[in-house]
């Protein structure tokens, strides 16, 4: 169960919209009516793994081109270059993407946890 953090007196209560069949990850407060956006634990765990291995084979293949480029710029073939630079600014996207996707899952993580505590005992 969530505790709020304004006050640390209520609970978080799921609360859903009309449009929507069941509570998603909007939470409000019974005692003083807070409202936040809690996202589940699994959802930001799976998507630090998910994008770890991403990274991984984008690094992976990052490196093969920048290689291939740097090969092709010594030994003067510049005509054969091309599809690699290109490659590795697209491998260098996919990296940014991914280490993008990394932070806002640990900041979800991190929400989660804040609410995340038990009530102080009275």
């Amino acid at each position: 169960m969530y505790v709020c953090i304004d006050c640390r007196k209520g609970l978080m209560d799921p609360v859903s919209r009309l449009d929507e069949p069941d509570a998603a990850d909007r939470y409000q407060c019974s005692y003083c009516g807070h409202r936040a956006t809690i996202p589940p634990l699994m959802i930001s765990v799976t998507q630090i793994l998910s994008c770890i291995l991403g990274l991984g084979f984008t690094l992976y293949l990052l490196l093969q081109h920048v290689g291939r480029t740097l090969k092709a710029f010594q030994l003067g073939l510049h005509g054969d270059m091309t599809s690699d630079v290109l490659l590795s600014a697209l491998a260098l996207l996919f990296t940014a993407s991914f280490g993008y996707t990394i932070l806002r899952a640990g900041h979800n993580l991190r929400t989660q946890f804040r609410y995340r505590h038990v009530r102080p005992s009275s």
